[in-house]
């Protein structure tokens, strides 16, 4: 499986993928009103359109055959792809704005000089950014999956694996009881996106949580550079309508191990090798 970083000259250049996509809507009549929006928000917005290419250009390069789903007047994902012309799940492209990156990492958005020193995850913001597209994507009837990107110059550290595993369990803490016994790992559930702690205990006293963001099926954490973009996924427990791995089978996904309670904050990593859990996929022009 293509889990190790392809080298830099076997993708085409993100301006290339930009390009093309703006290419393919405009010499496609059907797409007109899609084309006329896309050209506002490279006005407006241009991390958004760059977003909106990247995943479109990453779709189309693993066959999944996607098609403009948004409704230029009323909204929606942006796209619906389809895994062996059988199985439909849609798209929602959105991006991190890479000056507020920097600002909650610590992290320059670009990099200027050699460097170092410490830096913060920036967990939080990409919890926020998806409660924010959680209400878009509900109500379809579909699996559905949230790529989020991001071309800050330190994406690839900063939506990595660790990243993954926080935004589902939340940051862990050690734990040692009063008194003596064994140290334990568990979680307040703070940044966990698809845990919500409820406040409440169960006849046993365990603290009731319940899922959230069912709307959700699936997370892509896209750190965008300028020939590829390097994947990690997260998986919701109970989605509305769960989304199968398997419909992008190149893409390493992290998932709760076993039953998952404030004591139990075991995860696991799928198609993936053991030393290697990010995706590198290079950037393929629209054709």
């Amino acid at each position: 499986m293509r889990h190790s970083q392809a080298p830099h000259n076997t993708g085409d250049t993100l301006r290339d993928v930009h390009d093309s996509y703006r290419s393919y809507l405009g010499r496609n009549r059907d797409l007109a009103n899609h084309c006329t929006q896309f050209l506002k928000r490279e006005r407006s917005d241009p991390a958004a359109a760059r977003a909106e290419a990247v995943v479109f250009s990453w779709l189309r390069a693993e066959k999944l055959e996607p098609r403009l789903f948004e409704d230029a007047g009323t909204g929606g994902p942006d796209f619906c792809a389809t895994h062996a012309k059988l199985d439909h799940f849609l798209v929602e492209a959105t991006s991190l704005d890479s000056e507020m990156v920097a600002e909650r990492s610590g992290l320059a958005a670009e990099i200027t000089g050699a460097g170092g020193g410490s830096f913060a995850l920036i967990t939080e913001k990409l919890k926020a950014k998806i409660q924010g597209k959680a209400k878009q994507l509900s109500g379809q009837g579909m699996p559905t999956v949230l790529a989020i990107t991001s071309d800050h110059a330190f994406a690839s550290i900063l939506m990595d694996t660790l990243a993954a595993e926080y935004l589902m369990t939340s940051a862990p803490q050690i734990n040692v009881p009063i008194g003596g016994g064994r140290e334990y790992m568990s979680t307040d559930l703070k940044n966990s996106v698809f845990q919500r702690p409820t406040g409440l205990l169960d006849a046993t006293g365990t603290p009731i949580i319940k899922p959230a963001l069912r709307s959700v099926g699936a997370i892509l954490l896209m750190a965008v550079d300028h020939r590829e973009s390097r994947i990690v996924g997260l998986l919701h427990p109970d989605a509305a309508n769960p989304f199968n791995p398997k419909w992008l089978p190149m893409v390493p996904f992290v998932k709760f191990a076993g039953v998952f309670s404030h004591t139990n904050i075991d995860t696991e990593w799928i198609q993936t090798e053991e030393t290697h859990r990010v995706a590198g996929f290079p950037h393929r022009s629209v054709r």
